[in-house]
């Protein structure tokens, strides 16, 4: 097994700016890969977040390409910071995601 020094991580936000609603979702993957830049499968990764925001999982594998992916709800406007930590591993990385004030599309007109 190679060690941590040897792997190499990098963390991305893929969907970002979701209205604060509870429901609403960012998302933001981690990708592993081996020194000689294969991907490294079947390696568990646990992540946490701040700020309030809930993961909708805490815990994933990469998959055959290096990759695992968490999505991520808020009710509160504002950064959060999402972590990933690689396990057994020692990796870590960290990337914020922003939830955005909620937007009507209904429009009331009183007469």
């Amino acid at each position: 097994m190679p060690e941590t020094s040897e792997l190499k991580y990098s963390i991305s936000v893929m969907e970002d700016n979701a209205p604060a609603n509870g429901f609403s979702e960012n998302s933001v993957l981690i990708r592993v890969r081996e020194p000689d830049d294969r991907p490294r499968a079947g390696l568990p990764i646990a992540f946490s977040a701040d700020n309030g925001a809930v993961l909708l999982s805490r815990d994933a594998v990469t998959n055959h390409y290096g990759v695992a992916r968490v999505g991520v709800v808020s009710s509160q406007v504002g950064r959060c910071t999402v972590t990933a930590f690689v396990d057994g591993e020692g990796g870590r990385r960290s990337t914020a995601v922003t939830f955005t004030q909620r937007r009507s599309g209904l429009t009331i007109t009183l007469r």
